[in-house]
């Protein structure tokens, strides 16, 4: 049996304050209920963390703020129908095994969540593979046939490279929003601006029910520091950003590029983790504590005295450089979002990680850079 994951001090009811405060302001009633609710998982006793396991978290916390997100989502989607906010689409075949695919693949890492290891990296990957697959093979509109890349839209021409393109790079997507979850607000912040984006530009309620429940979860994270997204909310969220993604890049709503500017930090951190682990001679599905946000975490951790306020401050300045330059460039109008141009800032954007990654590893002992599992 565990102890519950923490027991409430004077600090923590005036964050409990000043969070209630804030999500009521922000999101009216269902932003105190939704807050309340991740309040209350907090207390309990199954689905904690592993202190070590992201290597930026010094107190217990719980894995099921995904599971959180979804349900809250699903809540204030019913009562948006019953009350006549939300005219709900007819079901069809494809939008059926689009959810479908989204809440198997959040059902896989909820299961993993509740039981810790009950599923192998290995075959999670499989079974979230084989979830895509279908996926991509019943809505084929999914698949790019042109990105703007010379080499690659020569590839994209043959279908069954196409698909196992395509399928790659979701299950890769969904990895890399799992590898940099953690109690810093850096995954929930990213999708929480990627879906006002969205929502800014097709004005579709779904995109704005996610964008508040990801929004009120992302505050509570950020401030708490007690809830992670857990599988079920790296692989739930990550397969819809995926699918959405690229459900609107073939709709030519967004440009690859500024695709590519919006999630950077997942992208850009999952391919230099697998290059980097695959030199050492390590398996790229062990985790370790040597991704950029944990060489950030390390340093910030001598410069602030609150533990939280270093996993805070990791993710905002990871998320403002990511995501946040999308944002800003969008509200700014720099380009329009199906333009190109947007290759460039993802050009910054690579080399800004690059540099931040070998200056974060100077004086950096190397023990904290592994954790075995």
């Amino acid at each position: 049996m565990f102890d519950k994951v923490f027991k409430f001090t004077g600090k923590d009811l005036l964050k409990l304050a000043i969070m209630i405060v804030m999500a009521t302001l922000m999101f009216g009633l269902p932003g105190l209920i939704m807050l309340l609710l991740l309040q209350w998982i907090t207390s309990q006793s199954y689905a904690i963390e592993s202190v070590d396991k992201h290597g930026i978290s010094k107190i217990g916390a719980s894995r099921l703020g995904g599971a959180a997100i979804f349900a809250s989502a699903l809540a204030l989607y019913f009562f948006g129908v019953f009350s006549g906010v939300i005219e709900p689409s007819p079901l069809s075949t494809i939008s059926i095994i689009f959810w479908l695919s989204i809440f198997s693949c959040m059902g896989i890492g909820l299961i993993d969540d509740l039981k810790s290891n009950s599923l192998s990296p290995r075959m999670r990957l499989i079974i979230i593979s084989l979830i895509f697959g279908v996926c991509l093979s019943v809505i084929p509109i999914l698949i790019p046939q042109k990105i703007g890349i010379v080499g690659l839209d020569f590839v994209l021409d043959k279908a069954i490279i196409a698909w196992i393109i395509t399928l790659v790079f979701c299950v890769g997507f969904v990895n890399a929003i799992n590898m940099a979850d953690g109690a810093n607000g850096l995954i929930p912040g990213i999708i929480s601006i990627a879906l006002a984006i969205f929502y800014m530009e097709v004005g579709s309620f779904t995109y704005a029910i996610f964008m508040t429940t990801c929004g009120l979860f992302t505050l509570f994270n950020v401030i708490s520091g007690r809830l992670f997204l857990g599988d079920a909310g790296a692989y739930g969220l990550g397969s819809m950003i995926a699918l959405n993604g690229l459900f609107l890049f073939s709709a030519g709503v967004f440009s690859a590029p500024f695709l590519a500017v919006l999630f950077a930090y997942p992208c850009i951190d999952i391919l230099f983790t697998v290059s980097r682990r695959r030199i050492a001679g390590r398996s790229i599905f062990l985790p370790d504590n040597d991704h950029l946000h944990n060489r950030v975490h390390f340093h910030f951790q001598g410069w602030f005295r609150s533990k939280t306020l270093a996993n805070s401050m990791t993710g905002v300045l990871i998320v403002s450089c990511s995501s946040g330059l999308a944002l800003l460039g969008y509200t700014e109008a720099w380009w329009s979002v199906t333009s190109n141009q947007w290759a460039w800032v993802f050009l910054a954007q690579c080399t800004m990680y690059l540099v931040a990654f070998f200056v974060t590893g100077l004086a950096r002992p190397i023990s904290q850079h592994v954790t075995e599992q």
